[in-house]
């Protein structure tokens, strides 16, 4: 008899574990409707769809949070701002690239100094190339213009209407060269002012950090920039 009721007593106790038990591993989904109404189930409600819910655990706690889906809007800003935010990045890691280039390139100012007028002084030569080019077809141009003197009063040779005409042509073309290369000495000029302006703000910074990049003293012939 009592061996009996040992074993009914037991069984009764094995049969209330699972309640518990399940009732630890369950999960409540919760949102906001429309109304400001919060709406809780153990399955996602049907309110809750296409909006932000919560789930929580059996001791009441929030173990996760899903955002609502985006809309077709907030989809495409979000695809802008990564864009924009890619973008900034790609921006900041070619300054980073460059200002170290510029580090690299020069120990001094005077140096980037050195470096802009022998480029000037290039361009400078081209131009005196192209003037003397320039001066050759003005001599022509007279011969040609003494040339058609003897056809004032009869008609011109198509041979010497054409050479004309091409000598014309060659001159626009060359002033044209002559002050594409003018103002890009201007360009020259202020690309290099720039730098030198960008170079002491980071000799500066780096001096002011303590990592032993301040300006050295001024450079030798054979440290300057090839």
């Amino acid at each position: 008899m009592m061996l009996r009721l040992g074993s009914a007593l037991l069984l009764s106790s094995v049969a209330t574990f699972p309640a518990p038990a399940a009732a630890q591993g369950r999960t409540t989904y919760c949102c906001t409707d429309d109304g400001g109404k919060q709406t809780c189930s153990d399955v996602l409600p049907k309110q809750c769809y296409g909006r932000a819910y919560r789930e929580i655990n059996a001791q009441g706690v929030t173990t996760r949070r899903i955002d609502a889906p985006l809309t077709a809007e907030q989809r495409a800003q979000k695809e802008a701002d990564a864009k924009k935010a890619k973008e900034e990045e790609a921006r900041r890691l070619e300054q980073d690239r460059r200002n170290r280039a510029l580090l690299a390139t020069y120990a001094t100012e005077q140096d980037i100094d050195y470096v802009r007028d022998r480029t000037v002084a290039d361009i400078e030569k081209a131009i005196d190339g192209l003037r003397v080019k320039q001066d050759e077809l003005a001599k022509r141009k007279q011969q040609l213009d003494t040339e058609a003197e003897f056809y004032k009063k009869k008609p011109m040779p198509p041979q010497l209407q054409s050479q004309m005409r091409d000598n014309e042509i060659e001159m626009k073309a060359q002033q044209a060269a002559i002050d594409g290369r003018q103002k890009e000495i201007g360009a020259v000029r202020a690309r290099y002012e720039e730098e030198k302006t960008r170079y002491r703000e980071l000799t500066k910074k780096k001096a002011a950090g303590g990592t032993g990049a301040t300006a050295q003293g001024p450079a030798g012939a054979d440290s300057r920039p090839r």
